[in-house]
């Protein structure tokens, strides 16, 4: 009888730490997702940033040649 407490105990306590796994994987995902489009975001704002800079270096160059 002790053994059959036993393994239900483990088994219970097994699946449990399934379910939360599960349910934090889900957050985590959702989390990482989140910071993936963020990331994405700033570099595009940068990226555009930086090319508008490199247009207005561009542009002043050629007028103090010109």
């Amino acid at each position: 009888m002790n053994k059959i407490i036993i393994a239900a105990s483990v088994l219970g306590t097994a699946a449990a730490g399934i379910f939360w796994y599960m349910k934090n994987r889900q957050r985590a995902d959702a989390a990482i997702d989140d910071m993936k489009t963020a990331a994405r975001n700033a570099y595009e704002r940068v990226s555009k940033r930086a090319a508008e800079a490199s247009h207005k270096a561009d542009r002043k160059v050629r007028e103090s040649l010109a």
